[in-house]
């Protein structure tokens, strides 16, 4: 195994070869188009026609669009933080999380526009009759196209990596993450809208207080809901995945989406036909929720860590893995304190620290899903995995108890250009007079 890592390809082969590589390239450009042409659609100008007079309803700038993200991408960085920093113990690659994010910013949101636009207009009643015209898509269409949409990635990331998506709390920081790409193009456009029908309507007031009710309403009030539906897809997939009946495979997530839709469902119409003075009431039920799926996350990470300690415990018993490995592996505080201590050696320490906690957690995890017997044929893996650890163990920080980090290693220059400096600081010319000979020395007494 020492040999095979010495004779590595070089890095660009390495790239060249993993398909993650081309997915995330397939991805931006997939969402770059998409993107533009939402673009083109919100800005073209809409003819229309009001009392058999024509008009035309001008489309949203670019200016509006920057105003826009600006409110925007707030949310969506603290909301995807949160939601990568729950994936703790079985962290995926930022080409997983990119890729996630990316759908549903970019696929989920286009696709969902055209439909939700097709139903709309299947929905709607002439004759002004339908006092919830405009409420009606919102709330028998729209739940059911978005979610959907969201989660297409979670069951396609399931379908090609089944035996990496075992942990609740993975599969509802993915889902997370959809949602949260898909929030954040939706806001955009809403924010957008409002700055610009802002600014060419007079009574609509200040374009600016129009954009920051907005931002306030949907990037603080109501943040939680894109997440909080798409979570329920995401536990019930965790549920189906870890499950040995194939009854429970189906049903579980089909159940998780379901919950998913109802939710969003009675969120949209909660909105749209409560008055707004009773609102408070929902909002603080909501919260509720939100708080009893935040609780049962934190406790899901806690088992996630006494899983590993009892699945790493195994391999101690058959004499593979120190005594120590499974205690500092399965605390998150020690992973922390060897990767912060692994990259004061330097990077490569750092990056052979993270491999090693990496190939343990996913060792952990393929012995537990051994034990629950929903995986066969795992030996060949199982040794892979061991290999590799003893591999990088001689390369890594492994043991947090007596871990410092070392000071930084400053380049070959930085010593000498501070000495050079502080000498020029301390040089003055000679007084005015007569100047010492070069062999001058102070008298004698």
């Amino acid at each position: 195994m020492a040999g095979s890592i010495t004779t590595q390809r070089p890095w660009w082969v390495r790239l060249l070869r993993n398909p993650w590589a081309w997915i995330v390239l397939a991805t931006v450009v997939a969402s770059a188009g998409l993107l533009y042409s939402q673009y083109l659609m919100f800005s073209a100008d809409t003819p229309v026609t009001i009392d058999g007079k024509k008009g035309v309803i001008p489309g949203i700038t670019m200016r509006s669009f920057r105003v826009a993200f600006k409110y925007a991408w707030p949310t969506a960085a603290v909301w995807s933080l949160l939601f990568i920093w729950l994936d703790r113990f079985r962290t995926r690659h930022l080409a997983v999380w990119f890729t996630v994010f990316a759908w549903g910013g970019a696929v989920a949101t286009t696709v969902s526009l055209h439909i939700n636009t097709w139903m709309s207009s299947l929905l709607k009643v002439e004759g002004g009759v339908d006092p919830t015209q405009g409420a009606g898509p919102a709330i028998y269409s729209a739940p059911f196209v978005e979610e959907l949409c969201k989660a297409t990635i979670l069951f396609l990331l399931a379908a090609f990596m089944r035996e990496k998506l075992t942990s609740i709390v993975q599969t509802v920081s993915l889902a997370g993450l959809s949602a949260i790409g898909f929030a954040f193009i939706e806001n955009v456009i809403y924010y957008a809208r409002a700055d610009n029908y802002a600014r060419i309507t007079i009574a609509a007031g200040d374009p600016t207080e129009a954009v920051r009710r907005q931002a306030f309403m949907r990037g603080v009030v109501t943040s939680f809901g894109h997440p909080l539906f798409t979570t329920m897809t995401g536990i019930g997939l965790a549920l189906g995945l870890r499950s040995r009946s194939r009854l429970v495979r189906i049903l579980a997530p089909v159940t998780g989406f379901l919950g998913a839709v109802i939710g969003h469902m009675a969120f949209n119409g909660t909105l749209s036909v409560v008055p707004e003075d009773r609102l408070k009431m929902y909002w603080f039920i909501a919260l509720g929720v939100v708080a009893s799926i935040v609780v049962f996350l934190v406790i899901r990470l806690f088992r996630e860590g006494r899983m590993i300690r009892n699945r790493l415990g195994d391999y101690v018993v058959m004499g593979w893995l120190t005594s120590r490995d499974p205690i500092v592996l399965s605390a998150m505080r020690r992973r922390w304190w060897i990767g912060f201590v692994a990259l004061s050696y330097g990077l490569r320490t750092w990056w052979a620290t993270l491999g090693f906690m990496r190939a343990a957690t996913e060792l952990a995890y393929l012995r537990d899903a051994e034990t629950r017997g929903i995986v066969e044929g795992a030996e060949a893996r199982q040794k892979a995995l061991l290999d590799r650890i003893e591999a990088l163990r001689p390369r890594a920080v492994t043991e947090s108890a007596g871990a410092r980090p070392v000071p930084p290693h400053l380049p070959a220059w930085w010593p000498r250009r501070r000495q050079i400096g502080a000498a020029v600081r301390g040089f003055a010319p000679p007084p005015s007079g007569s100047r010492p000979a070069a062999s001058w020395a102070p008298p004698r007494p």
